[in-house]
């Protein structure tokens, strides 16, 4: 069977991508094949000083700044609200360390189209590099497609429409369990999330562990920072009622573990001494939802 006939143009599809650092001057070249296909690119600066970034020079590419705020949480709400703004009806977040091809964006595209109305959100699977293994693979199904509880934020598909119905992504939690909950808390609201079998989104996460016991169990290395919020966002995680009991009890049995593997076979002992102390001492976000911040400042 052919794909099937679709109502919108890769053009009404933008892609939107906070860009950190100077990583992100070669993530906006090497997402250039997306606009060759004719999707529309939303990118967001989100260095909180002037990395000189600079947008692809096409039509479809904005850049807009949003210094940081709200972390990865608000550069993708900023994206999302510009991308809307300039006419998208599907909207897809990526990171700027993932790829995807635009082949697997209309795949995308495509698997909302077949159930006009619905509250869906879709997504691909995830091959997870540095592991050389599949990511979260979906253990359910709706309507013949594979049904997920989760849906890491790259790759992540929606209606544009129905981005009130979601919501956005909560900027208090800044970047730790932000996914986890977006995901969560759109589910309590009836949507049904998909994984699409076809497309496939390769994916990093974190640095390869100096530690060997480490690497065994699967743990990244990440900043002292990263470990505050992780625990900070966690104890606030596990007070969400909308959020599965299973996962809550995995989550923290988890986080009783990974604080003292930091602390003994991590090079920053002190900093990461620091942010376990903070981490679960600090006061926890207020409430589910964004941040108010003024809007992005568009550049392109």
């Amino acid at each position: 069977m052919g794909r099937p006939q679709v109502g919108l143009e890769a053009s009404q599809h933008w892609v939107v991508v906070p860009l950190y650092g100077l990583a992100g001057l070669g993530a906006a070249e090497a997402l250039a094949p997306l606009l060759e296909a004719g999707l529309g690119l939303m990118l967001v600066d989100n260095n909180q000083a002037d990395a000189a970034l600079v947008a692809p020079r096409h039509p479809r590419c904005r850049l807009v700044r949003n210094a940081n705020q709200g972390g990865i949480a608000g550069g993708f709400n900023r994206g999302v609200e510009a991308a809307l703004a300039a006419g998208a009806r599907i909207v897809t977040l990526l990171d700027q360390d993932s790829r995807i091809t635009p082949d697997g964006l209309q795949g995308l595209r495509e698997l909302l189209e077949l159930h006009p109305g619905e509250r869906l959100a879709a997504g691909p699977r995830i091959w997870d590099q540095r592991r050389q293994r599949w990511h979260q693979l979906a253990s359910a199904s709706w309507l013949g497609h594979p049904r997920t509880r989760l849906l890491i934020s790259s790759g992540t598909t929606f209606t544009a429409s129905q981005w009130p119905l979601l919501g956005p992504l909560d900027e208090e939690l800044f970047i730790d369990f932000v996914d986890h909950a977006w995901c969560f808390r759109a589910q309590a609201a009836g949507f049904v999330l998909l994984q699409h079998p076809g497309v496939q989104l390769a994916q990093q996460f974190g640095d390869p562990h100096p530690n060997g016991i480490c690497r065994w169990l699967g743990m990244e290395l990440y900043s002292p920072q990263r470990h505050y919020y992780c625990l900070r966002n966690l104890r606030w995680l596990l007070r969400q009622g909308w959020v599965p009991l299973d996962l809550r009890i995995k989550e923290l049995i988890k986080m009783l573990v990974k604080p003292w593997l930091w602390l003994l076979f991590e090079p920053e002992r002190r900093a990461n001494a620091r942010a376990i102390l903070v981490g679960l001492t600090a006061p926890l976000p207020q409430a589910v939802g964004a941040m108010v911040h003024p809007p992005a400042e568009s550049v392109s």
